[in-house]
């Protein structure tokens, strides 16, 4: 709130109509006579504090533009305006920027406010108040941004950098200490005219020198980032140096089963067989694998199959030894398509000794707590695949 300096009142008595108790009506906007100010005060190079003397300075207020006078040493003088109208100050400086301040009605001096006789005075109201520009020469440097994801692949999407703060060169009341204390301009065009938007690609935004307004506080907003949610953050310009902001995944329903054919699965016919013991499941969104290295090894060493010797000879069907995990020795595999997993058992890839007069009576999957599944991109969402099934193994019998 603006604290007013103390006022210069000329009243004057007005020859009304009607009884003193009569309802009163805000008085209309100024013609002649009535409730005026006229503001007064210097202009400050807001980097070095030296006050400026070569500057043109205006006040718009409605459709009303007064221009405002400048003495030798500085010092302006504009208006008078009515008290009651909202208003802005422009001032124009070589080497400088932009200036512009919106500002509410000053209203009634506090002398006046509550008094019953405002309709049948008139007051004139001289205020001091000052204004810091700055150089249009003090660029902020060249920054960039780097744009993660919880899985580290670089987004693309857009940034949009809005203005909130004063530049920490005027944001202090020590820094800006000339005139009546609060009575200072604050340049909206600081706030309003430097909005910086742009789309970026591979996790990167990059932003010239000049382009942010030196010691301005930004709001940093990410959006239309497939898969992530919007992202709020700051960032003060000429202050702070890179940046990076991370994006979190956008929230989404869990994933669950919701068809699975574990329960009907089959041995395999001959131990020959390249394909058997499929199981297909089918999950309610697209899945991947968090780790299908980690998945295929769980199955390798997990996998146990039952085949008595039946005919009684020196062969028995027999998975090879599991003796690395970096290789998958007994033809085992799982695989993500879209929506659905595939477990699968080539037996004439994981079967060390080979004998079709004996039986494969049965086939079981272990290690599904190590078997991960989530939606594509979306850590927060994996899932054992053992917890949505409801059972760490699976056996397929005729």
């Amino acid at each position: 709130m603006l604290v007013r300096s103390a006022p210069v009142l000329l009243v004057s008595s007005l020859l009304l109509t009607g009884c003193a108790d009569a309802e009163r009506l805000e008085p209309p906007p100024l013609t002649s006579g009535g409730h005026t100010v006229e503001f007064v005060g210097y202009v400050f190079d807001g980097a070095t504090g030296t006050r400026l003397t070569g500057y043109d300075l205006g006040l718009l207020t409605g459709g009303t533009e007064v221009t405002g006078s400048v003495a030798e040493d500085g010092r302006f003088r504009v208006g008078p305006i009515s008290a009651w109208s909202d208003y802005s100050i422009a001032i124009q400086a070589s080497d400088y920027r932009t200036f512009v301040s919106h500002n509410g009605r000053v209203g009634l001096p506090p002398e006046l406010a509550q008094s019953d006789d405002i309709a049948e005075i008139a007051s004139q109201q001289v205020l001091h108040y000052d204004a810091y520009v700055f150089p249009s020469g003090l660029e902020s440097p060249q920054v960039a941004f780097t744009i993660t994801t919880p899985i580290g692949n670089p987004p693309s999407g857009k940034i949009r950098l809005r203005p909130t703060s004063a530049s920490i060169l005027s944001d202090d009341p020590f820094e800006t200490p000339s005139g009546v204390p609060g009575q200072i301009w604050g340049n909206d065009e600081d706030l309003q005219a430097s909005t910086f938007n742009d789309e970026f690609a591979s996790g990167m935004v990059a932003i010239d020198s000049g382009e942010l307004v030196y010691g301005v506080t930004y709001a940093v907003s990410v959006f239309d980032v497939a898969g992530h949610q919007p992202f709020s953050g700051t960032y003060q310009a000429g202050i702070e140096t890179d940046k990076t902001f991370a994006l979190a995944e956008s929230l989404a329903e869990p994933l669950v089963v919701l068809t699975s054919d574990d329960e009907t699965c089959t041995p395999p016919s001959l131990p020959t067989a390249t394909s058997a013991s499929v199981v297909n499941i089918t999950f309610n969104a697209e899945i991947e694998l968090e780790d299908i290295d980690v998945a295929n090894e769980a199955l390798d060493s997990n996998i146990g199959i039952n085949s008595p010797n039946q005919d009684a000879d020196m062969d028995t069907n027999t998975l090879a030894d599991d003796a690395s995990n970096m290789a998958i020795e007994r033809g085992v595999s799982v695989t993500a398509m879209g929506n659905m997993l595939i477990i699968s058992f080539n037996p004439s890839a994981g079967l060390v000794v080979k004998d079709p007069d004996d039986p494969i009576l049965s086939v079981t999957y272990g290690g599904l707590s190590e078997i991960v599944v989530r939606r594509p991109g979306s850590p927060s969402s994996a899932v054992a695949l053992s917890t949505v099934l409801g059972k760490t193994s699976i056996t397929c019998i005729p």
